[in-house]
């Protein structure tokens, strides 16, 4: 079957050979804009924090998820790129399925002074370590070298 013709049977597995154009466009918006734009030229992350109830959000909302109140400019502040590790687990194989020379750690990492997390990649000296419950820092790209996206939190370290 080719990606013209139909799928006549909904319960029929359907496989393409080769390369399918898969155009997209995803826009940060208002506030992940700015919050693109401080990691740029800071080392802290920013929060928003909701007047109604007291949820602080990062990346920043300009809504409340909970009870949809706008979040206005003067309750935004700078938070520590650091956290706590929720849970982890460790990815030993790449996307196509083959074994990765080193394994890498990837964290759910509650961000200090928010109700937020972030998912993150996580260095380690002992890969065999429990690392639930450990303080993390993001580790930037140096300034001059970032482009205002998640790729500038190149991976959290252990806090000392």
């Amino acid at each position: 079957m080719t990606y013209l013709e139909k799928q006549s049977n909904p319960l029929d597995p359907v496989h393409f050979r080769g390369n399918l154009q898969a155009d997209y466009l995803y826009t940060s918006g208002a506030a992940g804009d700015k919050f693109f734009k401080h990691i740029m030229e800071n080392d802290s992350f920013l929060a928003s924090e909701c007047e109604e109830c007291g949820t602080v959000f990062c990346p920043p909302r300009l809504y409340c998820e909970d009870c949809f109140v706008e979040i206005p400019d003067e309750k935004w502040k700078e938070v520590p790129a650091k956290g706590t590790v929720r849970l982890f687990t460790t990815a030993m194989l790449n996307t196509f399925g083959e074994p990765l020379e080193v394994p890498k750690i990837i964290g759910l990492i509650d961000i200090e002074g928010t109700d937020s997390s972030m998912l993150g990649i996580l260095k380690t000296k002992d890969q065999k370590q429990d690392l639930t419950g450990i303080t993390v820092e993001a580790v930037f790209r140096p300034t001059q070298e970032r482009e205002g996206t998640l790729k500038d939190i190149l991976y959290f370290n252990e806090s000392g």
